[in-house]
């Protein structure tokens, strides 16, 4: 099992109303409507492009110790009021050929650099400086802007991760349940050390007679950065077969605190 289902019904999270139109529609890139709007100066004016020291020594401190719940937590709470910067590039929009039979560009726009994860999802790069930003992609023009911006705007063109400074020892990947925790100032912790998601797999694991115990824990040593996020594993009673493998898969799917709170999963089965 991959991941649980992402799709959202009626009741899915909703990006809070100060960070709607993030981007597209009336509004430029920061939420602002376009309407009637004023000429103000530059938020960024006197920036350095240094990175943020919290938010940077953040990244390294969870980078050196990955599976400690609470540098996770850290990182997320350093973004708060960070700047970051969201590379750019041209894409054109019109080509023509002259009677020549060259190519030219007739207009163009810029966009926001988009990724793709490894279990093809996409996901928005970001970056704490300058120089780790051109350094990726010599390309990219830098666009300062505030994390929660940025968040909002992935999560507005159908992003579910932010990866922050991609490509350096201190890459963080910001996933889906922490974004979501982010953008609505709530509480967070990784689903691995998180006790309401233990609960919720106990639970679903009482329906099943063949299951003695279920555990888990961060899916990969580098979860800060790669991989899927949980491990689960499950002690079985006997050997379960595939129906029963699957029945667990889907019983898990359909848990809300399960879909709401992991990213993504490994599920494997021991037999005792």
């Amino acid at each position: 099992m991959s991941e649980p289902s992402e799709d959202r019904a009626a009741g899915e999270p909703q990006i809070p109303a100060h960070l709607r139109g993030a981007v597209g529609g009336p509004a430029d890139s920061a939420g602002v409507p376009w309407g009637g709007r004023e000429l103000h100066s530059n938020p960024f004016a006197g920036d350095s492009g240094e990175a943020d020291p919290a938010l940077r020594d953040a990244l390294v401190a969870v980078a050196a110790e990955p599976l400690d719940p609470q540098r996770h937590r850290a990182v997320v709470e350093a973004l708060v009021d960070a700047r970051l910067y969201a590379p750019v590039l041209p894409s054109v929009l019109t080509q023509s050929v002259d009677e020549r039979g060259l190519l030219h560009d007739n207009s163009s726009e810029m966009s926001m650099v988009r990724l793709r994860s490894g279990d093809g999802r996409e996901a928005t790069p970001a970056f704490t400086d300058i120089p780790t930003l051109t350094a990726w992609h010599g390309d990219a023009r830098p666009v300062p802007i505030e994390a929660e911006r940025l968040g909002a705007a992935a999560v507005e063109e159908g992003a579910q991760l932010v990866v922050v400074d991609p490509g350096t020892p201190h890459t963080f990947l910001l996933r889906r349940p922490a974004l979501w925790s982010f953008l609505q100032q709530t509480p967070w912790l990784p689903a691995w050390a998180d006790a309401a998601v233990a609960s919720a797999l106990r639970t679903v694991a009482t329906d099943f007679a063949w299951i003695g115990g279920v555990g888990m824990g961060p899916a990969t040593p580098a979860v800060h950065a790669e991989g899927p996020e949980v491990r689960v594993e499950v002690r079985a009673d006997g050997a379960p077969t595939e129906d029963d493998r699957t029945a667990f898969r889907h019983a898990l799917a359909a848990d809300p605190t399960v879909t709401d709170r992991i990213d993504s999963l490994t599920l494997g089965f021991v037999q005792r």
